[in-house]
């Protein structure tokens, strides 16, 4: 069958980020995306206004059951809402060490709003040595690691067990936005890419879960990143834009009627 991601993420009730940014987007790879989901969050388009996670037992049990039914071959890591989550999603990857972890260390919404336990900050580091990549925006980067300066940060990240970082540069300040891949604290790529007029509701799992469709299979990881890049720049460019003044949704999933 196509190679399987198994994604811990959180539900989006408005299917911009999330779980359904997840399946889309690893769809589109080509690989089918088997979903735990983490939380229930109450949001749409232009911000988060709570959540509630899911107990950890329970999604364990979720987990093991597609573990030993799937041929997994890549785990996604999303919304984990709590500390108890993480420790969780950890157990999991002691358990199955030949399996990649791509995290994506989701800690807030773009529109704004919490989607993590404040002791998330420092409980996300204990599954950064198990992480093939791990794939921060640049105000993830700086919290994650308690500093300013992005440079200081990425070393951090890296001494804290981070082996590849992807930093989005979608939050810093420019016509032009550079992601910059660091693997073993070399900067491996950068790329640059126009900034888009919009927001973007959901751009940060469409990304990471493309890196993992692509991962999956079997593609390296500059190459991996690279196609899923280009992928999301079609995304964002066809974006619909439910409010003027809002955040668009990434399109991706191409029908004929659109």
């Amino acid at each position: 069958m196509r190679p399987v991601v198994l994604c811990f993420s959180g539900l989006d009730p408005s299917g911009g980020a999330g779980l359904q940014a997840d399946i889309e987007a690893i769809g589109a790879q080509g690989a089918h995306a088997a979903v735990v989901c983490t939380a229930l969050t109450i949001q749409d388009t232009r911000r988060v206004y709570g959540f509630q996670a899911i107990d950890p037992a329970f999604l364990r049990q979720q987990a093991d059951k597609v573990l030993a039914d799937l041929p997994v071959a890549v785990i996604k890591c999303g919304m984990l809402a709590n500390p108890e989550v993480v420790a969780m999603v950890r157990e999991v990857c002691v358990a199955h060490p030949h399996i990649t972890l791509v995290l994506d260390p989701v800690l807030a919404a773009n529109s704004g709003g919490s989607l993590a336990d404040p002791r998330m900050v420092t409980e996300l580091a204990s599954l950064f040595p198990h992480a093939a990549l791990i794939t921060p925006n640049s105000l993830e980067t700086r919290w994650l690691a308690a500093r300013e300066d992005l440079d200081a940060a990425l070393t951090h990240l890296h001494d804290l067990g981070a082996k590849a970082i992807l930093l989005k540069g979608g939050h810093e300040p420019g016509n032009m936005i550079r992601n910059l891949l660091s693997v073993d604290g070399k900067t491996v790529q950068t790329s640059q890419w126009p900034r888009l007029p919009h927001e973007f509701h959901g751009s940060g799992c469409t990304l990471a879960s493309a890196i993992a469709g692509a991962l999956a299979h079997g593609l390296a990881l500059p190459v991996a990143v690279t196609r899923a890049e280009v992928w999301l720049q079609s995304t964002l460019t066809d974006a619909d834009l439910p409010h003027p003044d809002g955040q668009a949704i990434p399109k991706r999933v191409r029908s004929d009627f659109a």
